[in-house]
């Protein structure tokens, strides 16, 4: 696109008052900025009789010394525009009229050299109000403090730099970001793609409130790997029920992973529960009635035996009410791994595999309807919820398969021709 700027002053008349029989003379002169194609107008607040203005000159004409002291502010106001234009085109590749003019008219305060780690920590910022009263889980925020953490590290590590402009900030540099996730953390793909996630809702809400002209990451292709959800069989779980742990650190999390396992709680989920999310239904039996921190949908979970050992195991670890001592998630999943080597289990374990195996090896494979499974997990509707379903399908037919393997050979052992 061919690069464009104009400046054009024009007048605007008001309109007659009701109880008015001819129109105000006196006319207000608006500027209307136009960069590459944008248009932006403004009031410039300035007023003159419209027979004094010539629209060619774009300037008053005449005698007086309203005048002068009109035409004297235009071009104040055009020099300023000017310079606005220049110092703002030195600096950014693009920007609209829009921009342009919230610059000229003070709006943006020092958004010009506004970097990405400083709105990062603006965006935090925001992220802990509305932690406080609640519209956010502290395992959200926390993920976005990561992620900018990392990011620093990125710039300092891949750019020799400590931070960048946002409007430095582009396609190449995000999947730089990605590959420098996979090479340092050992992340797999949807991780790390959730690490350039969030960066581009940071640089969406930077665009949002107009420090950047266009969001820079609208074009980067963001894409998520299909993997078929890992749950342990029952021969599985009950060996990492009666294992024993000479850790403690183990032990804990070994409790908190099979709580996950006979409720369908998330690792979010299960931390936030409190004594609050307990209710005694008609049939005289606790629930946990909960909504989840993910979506918001209500779940609706039977609170079992095991479930209680465990809360009543805790009882004297509790912190701000929260029934089960929990540490980050990050780590969990590390000590579920190691758990899972010490109990035999050939499995990609992580706190969320408690989950699935609730849907699908604890209910689903026990005869539990889907839309009663649905309703425990706090799905929004069946359809999340098939796929589990087809996990035990998958299942059925592997081990059908499995079995048919093992007959091998019987059929010479049967005397079907009766000889």
């Amino acid at each position: 696109m061919r690069e464009t700027f104009t400046i054009l002053f024009y007048l605007k008349k008001g309109k007659k008052k009701k109880g008015e029989s001819n129109p105000p003379t006196e006319a207000t002169i608006y500027c209307r900025l136009s960069v590459c194609g944008t248009k932006s107008p403004f009031n410039t607040h300035l007023k003159i009789e419209s027979e004094n203005w010539n629209q060619t000159s774009k300037r008053a004409e005449g005698k007086g010394q309203n005048i002068s002291k009109v035409n004297k502010a235009l071009s104040r106001l055009e020099t300023e525009i000017w310079l606005h234009y220049d110092k703002i085109k030195a600096r950014r590749k693009k920007f609209s009229a829009e921009y342009l003019r919230d610059w000229v008219l003070g709006k943006y305060n020092n958004k010009e050299n506004a970097t990405v780690i400083d709105y990062f920590d603006t965006y935090i910022e925001r992220l802990n109000k509305r932690v406080e009263i609640n519209d956010l889980t502290e395992e959200t925020r926390d993920r976005y403090i990561l992620v900018r953490n990392r990011f620093q590290l990125f710039l300092k590590a891949e750019r020799n730099i400590d931070n960048i402009y946002l409007d430095e900030v582009d396609n190449d540099l995000a999947y730089d970001f990605y590959l420098y996730i996979r090479r340092s953390t050992g992340c797999q793909n949807n991780n790390a793609q959730k690490h350039v996630q969030k960066i581009h809702t940071v640089m969406k809400c930077a665009w949002v409130n107009h420090y950047i002209s266009a969001d820079p990451l609208a074009q980067y292709d963001i894409y998520f790997e299909k993997h078929q959800r890992t749950c342990l069989t029952w021969h599985e779980l009950k060996r990492i029920m009666s294992k024993k742990f000479y850790s403690h650190r183990l032990e804990k999390v070994r409790d908190i992973f099979v709580f996950c396992c006979f409720t369908g709680l998330s690792y979010g989920d299960a931390k936030a529960l409190t004594e609050d999310n307990f209710e005694l239904k008609n049939d005289d039996q606790e629930w946990i009635d909960k909504n989840r921190n993910k979506t918001n949908v209500n779940a609706q979970i039977l609170f079992s035996t095991i479930p209680h050992m465990i809360i009543e195991k805790y009882k004297n670890e509790r912190v701000k009410k929260r029934l089960l001592p929990f540490c980050s998630n990050q780590k969990m999943n590390e000590y579920v791994k190691e758990i899972a080597t010490l109990c035999n289990v050939n499995k990609h374990l992580t706190t969320h595999v408690a989950r699935h195996t609730f849907a699908t090896t604890v209910t689903l494979n026990e005869g539990v309807p889907l839309e009663t499974v649905s309703k425990m997990l706090g799905h929004t509707n069946t359809v999340t919820t098939q796929i589990y379903a087809k996990i035990v399908n998958e299942k059925l037919r592997q081990d059908a398969g499995e079995w048919n393997k093992k007959m091998v050979g019987i059929e010479a052992e049967f005397n079907l021709q009766n000889q």
